[in-house]
Parts: structure tokens; sequence; C-alpha cells
């Protein structure tokens, strides 16, 4: 999938260091490699002169050419000295060319994987991988970044592709009682089969991601954004005061959420309704709640952003810190002002969109959790999960004895209903908005 915008990027941590690592994607490397001098030959890393307003720049540059790149795109990497302010002065020249911008967080894997590079579980383990905080994360990682893990995910899914070819051969030949392309009791031993390995693997360490120490997800955002309202509904009872008029939440209230099935075996969160973020409050009550909202902020592992305008430009510059973070425009039941730019738009009073939102807090919470890898293994064990619960039923209603299928129209159902969900894991068939979610979670540079 071609994309007419090239992104670039430090690929190397940010901060002051003795070299760093620039990267770019897309169609006008050429064009930037061609400013080098002398021009590197494809794939040959060569020390060249970088023409800049302060005078040349002598770097390490390597361009190489697609689709047998990392993004399947062409590349341009420049080794040069690791400071900070050179290194912007180097991107700001590039981004000069019209074509050129800097680069999103998770931009680099998400066109790996848009062209067919990366499965979308590897990706998530090029970020584990980056994250990773002991060995045991590492192991986790290596397996989701090289495949091991999706690996057993597609063969699920293939199996379960196959059972539905046999089933719906069976709606072909339902008049002809001599033609049975599969029997109720050989579909249910294949299917029990299945369901003990999902099971066990459900109970590995997708089961050990789950048993994290509770990331604290906060709500935050302007006055009277529709924070305390969605708090009371995700909590399923009244615990914040609601109120028309702004500032009514003074102080920081938190309870813990069950995620139940949308993050996987035993996923809860903190989950903190925040004062809204005034920073022309007066008033000692005021300022109270806004340090106690601060400092709340301060400890967060991830934070829920309201805007109900779906425009996100209030509080965000130095109010929240560096932390992952999920856009939600609240009260979605009124007409956007303009385009909205939000990850999940819900309306916490006839509970449009929730389970999107909490499958969406799933995924921020395993971000923000003490294992680097938890974002991947819940959205993978909620699949899973997911998947089982489908299969279960079907099974138990399945002869031993049986001869052709019964229903063969239902099992074939729930048959493609579980498959989808287990390709949702490796990407196959992933709704957008999972997507989105799941690249969000990177850092910028990856």
């Amino acid at each position: 999938m071609p994309l007419p915008d090239t992104i670039i990027a430090r690929a190397t941590p940010p901060g002051r260091s003795d070299r760093a690592l620039l990267r770019a994607s897309g169609p006008a490397c050429a064009h930037l490699g061609a400013t080098l001098r002398p021009l590197p030959a494809p794939r040959v890393p060569t020390v060249c002169l970088l023409p800049l307003d302060a005078g040349p720049l002598p770097v390490l540059a390597t361009i190489l050419p697609g689709p047998a790149t990392h993004t399947g795109e062409d590349c341009l990497e420049l080794l040069l000295p690791g400071n900070p302010a050179l290194i912007d002065r180097v991107i700001d020249r590039f981004c000069a060319h019209e074509s050129v911008r800097r680069a999103g967080p998770g931009e680099f894997s998400a066109r790996a994987y848009l062209n067919g590079r990366l499965t979308l579980d590897q990706a998530e383990g090029v970020a584990a991988l980056i994250s990773a905080r002991n060995a045991e994360d590492l192991a986790t990682a290596a397996r989701l970044a090289g495949g091991e893990t999706g690996a057993a995910y597609r063969a699920w899914a293939d199996q379960l592709a196959t059972l539905l070819a046999l089933a719906e051969a069976g709606i072909d030949f339902v008049d002809q009682e001599d033609v049975v392309p599969i029997t109720q009791g050989r579909l249910r031993e294949r299917l029990l089969a299945l369901l003990d390995q999902m099971r066990t693997h459900a109970g590995g360490e997708l089961a050990r991601a789950a048993a994290d120490d509770l990331p604290l997800i906060v709500l935050v955002g302007d006055p009277n954004a529709g924070k305390s309202t969605l708090f009371n509904t995700l909590l399923g009872h009244r615990r914040a005061v609601i109120g028309s008029e702004a500032g009514t939440t003074r102080d920081v209230l938190a309870e813990p959420l069950d995620l139940g099935d949308a993050g996987g075996p035993g996923r809860r969160a903190l989950l903190a309704d925040l004062p809204g973020l005034d920073p022309d409050a007066t008033g000692p009550a005021p300022e109270a709640a806004q340090r106690r909202a601060h400092e709340a902020l301060a400890r967060a592992d991830g934070a829920i952003y309201c805007d109900p305008t779906g425009r996100f430009d209030g509080p965000r510059g130095p109010a929240i810190p560096d932390i992952p973070i999920l856009r939600v425009r609240t009260k979605a039941d009124l007409p956007a002002p303009h385009e909205e730019r939000a990850d999940v738009s819900v309306c916490a009073l006839d509970g449009w969109r929730l389970d999107a939102l909490r499958a969406a807090i799933a995924d921020l919470a395993a971000t923000g959790g003490s294992g680097s890898c938890s974002v991947a293994l819940a959205r993978h064990a909620r699949e899973i999960a997911g998947a089982v619960d489908l299969l279960t039923p079907l099974a138990a209603s399945l002869d031993p004895d049986g001869h052709a299928l019964s229903d063969p129209e239902l099992v074939a159902d729930g048959l493609r209903r579980a498959a989808d969900g287990i390709s949702h894991i490796f990407g196959r068939i992933s709704p957008d908005e999972v997507i989105g979610r799941i690249f969000a979670t990177f850092c910028v540079g990856k």
C-alpha cells in the first residue's frame, strides 16, 4: 500500500548521546538522499556531507530501496552526532520538502504492517521489545516479534476455516443424506481438541499478564467535559456527583474498574475521576482541586482525555505528562461542531459505544501496566476468550454419535465468528479502530 508522504524521525532514544540514528521512509527518500555528497550507493553505508545553513555536516548515510526494507518502502538512514538541537535542525531541513513530515507514534511499524512486512502481532512484539523491563518481558516480546506466538493463532484460524468449509459444504448437500462432509461426532472431537489448546494458552502467559498490579487510569479534561458522568457509567453506579456547573468535582475519586471480557482474564484498572484542569482557577478550594488533579496525573499510568467537542486542544499541552493517552469524545449525542479527532466517541447517557471504550481502556491499562507485553497479551486474551465462548456451547450441542449436522447454518455462523475473532489478533481482518489503538501505543520513531 504505497503512501504518498514520507516520514522522518529519530530512531534512537531521545536525549543527548554520542550518536543518533535518523530514519526516513517513503517515496521522497531518493530525493533526500540526492542532497548528500557523495551520493551513497544503494545499501552501502557511506560517509557523506549533508548541507546545512551552518555548513556541511558529516553523516554516515545508507539508502535502502524498497520493497526489501523494514517498512516495505524506500528508506534513508543517517547516523550523526546525538545533539538534540542538531537532530531537530536536520529533521527540519528534510521536512522543508513538501511531502516530508515528522513521523507520529508507531508510523514506521504501521507502514510495515500495511505493506505486509509485519503481521499485527509481530508489530506488537516490536513495541514490547523496545519497552521490555525484564528477561520474561524480553522472551515474550521475542516470541511475538519473531512470529512464534502468531503461528499458533494462525494455526487455530486455519483449523476453524477448514471446519467452516466442511460445515458450509453440509449446507450445500443438506438434501442428500448420503453426502456428509463432516459428522457431528468428528466436528465435536476436533472442536474439543482446539478448545483445549486455546484454554491452555489462555491459562499461561495471558493469565499472568492480567495478574499485574492495577494500573492507574485517570479521566482528564476541561471542567464540565462529561468526565464524572462517564466515570459513573463505567463503574455501573453513582460514585461522583454530577452537575451542570463547571467545577463540581473538587477531589480525586478512584475505584477499581472491572473490564471483564474487554480486558481478558481478570483484567482490572484503577479508574480515577479528576477535577477539570483549569489553569485559571483561583481561590483556596479550586487551587487545591488543581493540585490534587496534577498529583494524580503525576502517578497515572494512562489518561482518558475527555472532550465533548472532539478537538482535544485544551489541557493536552503541559498539563498531561508523557503517558499513554486515549482521546474520547464525550456527549457524542450532541452534534460535532467540526471534524472529530477522537480515538473513541461515546454517549454515557445511553451507553452508545461503551463496549468499544471498555476495550480501548483495557488496551490503555495494559500499556501502562507493569508488564510491557500486557497490551498485546490482553488484546489476544480478549479475542481468544470470545472465541472460546462461541465454540464451547457449539461443541456441547453436537451429538458424539450424530451423523449429519442438524443445523449446519448455525454451526457455520459460530465457526465463522470464532475464526474472525482469532484472525483479529494477527491482523488478517482487524477493525480499523483496533489497529489505530495498537500503533498509538508505540513511541515516535518506531
